[in-house]
């Protein structure tokens, strides 16, 4: 029974691509609400208050909050502008390995890595710190700071916490918002025109006016027979006049087909 609960929670969060953290922080809400002023501490364990420190701890870190940011945003301000040089070469490099891996360092990683770290500590810590003040059973605290604009360490917690509070009501609006529109269905490539020249394909062979090529930048590489086609249509590059009359993830499904486009083509003769 538990089992099947646990599948169908997970097929339900699965199906309505809302992230975990998100439904974490409603339920947040809702025990703010409505959770009583009661005291307990669902972090107290062998006679240590867990709750007590990790409370300490997030309060400390998100009381400190804005100078962590200014930290964070100079230090990608500063990657930027060294990333924008041409005179340090040896902070982009890469490797490739006989294991089929290429191993390397890019500053760019680096860049997108920290601000990504900085939207983790803006959501899912705040998210976190949350769920440890109302296990903690610092709900009443955390509710006078909500609702008191003059408490005792001044207005600085006042507006970093609902600062925190509205940002986070906003992604989840606005990832509610786009669950409800978004769809994920198998891509159909047939008919679509491409440039088989173009660094994402590897041309596995070709002959006339057929090509059998691979799209080697798919996490599954996809095989394509395509066709050249004469009169293409102002909608598309001019490179781009090959047509995918056929496509599969099995190589030998499309190199038999392309085989057989080979062989009627030499029994009928070639067009060009």
């Amino acid at each position: 029974m538990k089992e099947k609960l646990y599948d169908d929670v997970k097929h339900f969060l699965s199906k309505t691509k809302i992230p975990f953290f998100n439904y974490l922080f409603v339920f947040e809400i809702i025990f703010i609400i409505y959770l009583p002023n009661k005291k307990f501490n669902l972090l107290y364990w062998n006679d240590i208050d867990i709750g007590n420190i990790l409370y300490n701890f997030g309060y400390y870190l998100y009381d400190h909050s804005i100078n962590i940011i200014l930290i964070i945003l100079a230090f990608v301000g500063l990657l930027t502008w060294i990333y924008s040089k041409v005179w340090l070469p040896f902070l982009e490099h890469s490797t490739e390995y006989i294991d089929g891996t290429t191993r390397g360092f890019s500053l760019a990683t680096v860049i997108r890595n920290t601000v990504q770290l900085l939207w983790e500590f803006i959501h899912k810590g705040w998210i976190i710190y949350i769920a440890i003040i109302l296990a903690s059973g610092q709900k009443d605290r955390l509710c006078y700071i909500l609702t008191n604009s003059n408490v005792n360490s001044g207005d600085n917690d006042f507006s970093l916490y609902w600062m925190y509070m509205v940002i986070n009501s906003i992604y989840l609006i606005l990832t509610i918002s786009y669950s409800l529109g978004s769809f994920t269905v198998p891509t159909t490539y047939i008919g679509t025109y491409i440039d088989i020249n173009e660094s994402c394909y590897f041309i596995i062979d070709q002959e006339n006016e057929y090509a059998f090529i691979k799209n080697q930048i798919l996490k599954s590489p996809i095989f394509y027979l395509v066709e050249k086609e004469d009169n293409v249509s102002n909608n598309y590059k001019i490179m781009a006049d090959y047509k995918i009359i056929d496509y599969s993830s099995k190589f030998d499904e499309i190199k038999n087909e392309f085989e057989a486009k080979k062989a009627n083509n030499k029994s009928l003769g070639s067009k060009f």
